[in-house]
């Protein structure tokens, strides 16, 4: 049976406000996306600074040199630092370590190690001296 021309005028109706409807929701869409592209950077465009708040670095046991020193185990990432507090004296080498990577004092140490304060320094300064110049002298 065909469907009267009120029916017809109807479905018309309906026919069109839904188009409507889906052509507004498309516009919408598109304007809510210019929106959003207006505060998006790209990220080739970021500075290293942002870039570098967002990575992590993987730090494993192969990647760094441990050194006990008075009951502190000390890591050492670099293989030529590493290097050279191998090639120190005992003494030279867990003072070195206690001062720069601990941050103990002079006085620290001294009490640490039950020596003098300036026997400390005196060690630390020719032991400061000889790692600067292995790594000047093993520098690739």
């Amino acid at each position: 049976m065909k469907p009267s021309s009120f029916q017809e005028t109807i479905e018309n109706q309906f026919d069109y406000i839904c188009k409507r409807a889906m052509e507004d929701e498309r516009k919408d869409y598109f304007k809510h996306l210019s929106r959003l592209s207006k505060n998006e950077v790209s990220f080739s465009d970021t500075g290293d600074y942002l870039v570098n708040q967002f990575s992590t670095v993987d730090k494993h046991s192969t990647d760094f040199q441990l050194f006990m020193s008075n009951g502190f185990s000390i890591r050492v990432e670099s293989d030529l630092l590493s290097e050279a507090l191998r090639n120190l004296s005992e003494k030279k080498r867990d003072i070195i370590l206690l001062y720069y990577f601990m941050d103990m004092s002079d006085m620290e140490i001294a009490e640490l190690l039950k020596l003098n304060r300036s026997t400390v320094y005196r060690h630390r300064t020719s032991g400061l001296a000889f790692i600067k110049k292995f790594m000047k002298e093993h520098e690739e």
